[in-house]
């Protein structure tokens, strides 16, 4: 989804787009040893004994793959996407192996680059490095995007696959699954908790702001191109921000439109573009930023054009960061 930025997979419509500034660039992960009897047996059967014969025991959960056998508890998680990786680090884990590329500091918050930094990589998004995988000899591998390049991994570890690509589900949606795989539920609720938090005091604190005023968010696209939309707008309704644009209710991916459709942003009183962590624009929402006919935008020459980094919202690390930064916009309004 960007160049310089951290690669996203798209997801279609109402999942996640995944863009910041419209390149797609995906990420590869592994999987483990997925038992293929597809049989109903309740998500949180539990045996004693582990794969490798220790302590730990095992269970069975529902995936889209069918029903694999998992640790119990997961310590070391192949994430086979950039997704994953945030979605993981939500519920306290810092997988072993990570796509290339997602370790970018121009890219992550500080907090989130420094827990990736020396986390070992397994190949690109959607081709897996299966030495790799297997030298990290992980306990489980994650991916939502790759089944058929990461159902061959099971023979290193038990694959959990959650279809994201074009199951229609939310950011938060998928992150439940995968905080099921990993039996993370408490973490998961905790995160809950902090959003919930965060949404209720800005709401609180900003109200006639939020009531008087239409948003949308869009970024920069090829040739010409503009994307309206972004997984931030699920953040933006659960702070019941008003959506302009002609944005459907439902959406919450990125619709393509030409820059001669501009004008379709008229009734917005706030706009919201990607700014990375380095301050910068990605190179296409630039080109957008820098076209005179964005410049004519009513929002853009009232001077409530506004950056946010937290742009492709995948987690609810991702989510509270987004909060803040609109925070911060609602003060000036």
């Amino acid at each position: 989804m960007t160049r310089s930025a951290i690669p996203f997979t798209p997801v279609k419509r109402r999942a996640f787009l995944g863009g910041l500034a419209g390149a797609a660039a995906a990420l590869g992960l592994a999987a483990c040893g997925v038992s293929d009897s597809g049989d109903d047996e309740k998500d949180t059967k539990e045996s004693k004994g582990g794969k490798e014969g220790g302590e730990q025991g095992t269970r069975s959960i529902k995936t889209d793959n069918g029903t694999v056998t998992v640790p119990t508890k997961p310590e070391r998680v192949i994430a086979c996407e950039n997704w994953d990786t945030l979605m993981l680090l939500d519920l306290g884990i810092v997988p072993i192996g990570i796509p290339d590329g997602i370790a970018n500091a121009a890219a992550l918050p500080a907090d989130v680059y420094q827990k990736l930094r020396d986390v070992k990589t397994i190949g690109v998004a959607g081709t897996p490095n299966s030495q790799a995988i297997g030298a990290l000899k992980p306990d489980l591998i994650v991916d939502q995007f790759y089944k058929d390049k990461t159902a061959p991994l099971k023979t290193i570890a038990p694959v959990a696959y959650y279809n994201w690509s074009d199951s229609g589900a939310l950011w938060y949606e998928q992150l439940d699954k995968i905080a099921d795989a990993v039996n993370r539920r408490d973490a998961l609720t905790d995160a809950k908790s902090e959003y919930r938090r965060r949404l209720a005091e800005v709401k609180g604190a900003y109200a006639q702001q939020i009531a008087k005023t239409t948003w949308a968010p869009l970024s920069g696209g090829q040739n010409g191109a503009f994307f309206l939309g972004s997984p931030l707008l699920t953040v933006m309704r659960d702070l019941g921000l008003k959506i302009g644009a002609k944005i459907a209710k439902d959406e919450s991916g990125f619709v393509q439109k030409s820059y001669e459709e501009l004008e379709i942003l008229d009734d917005c009183d706030v706009l919201l573009y990607p700014q990375l962590f380095d301050g910068k624009a990605p190179a296409l929402t630039q080109q957008l930023l820098d076209n005179k006919v964005w410049k004519g935008v009513r929002a853009v020459k009232a001077g409530h054009a506004f950056p946010i980094q937290h742009y492709t919202v995948g987690s609810y690390r991702w989510a509270n960061g987004a909060v803040d930064e609109i925070e911060k916009i609602l003060k000036k309004l």
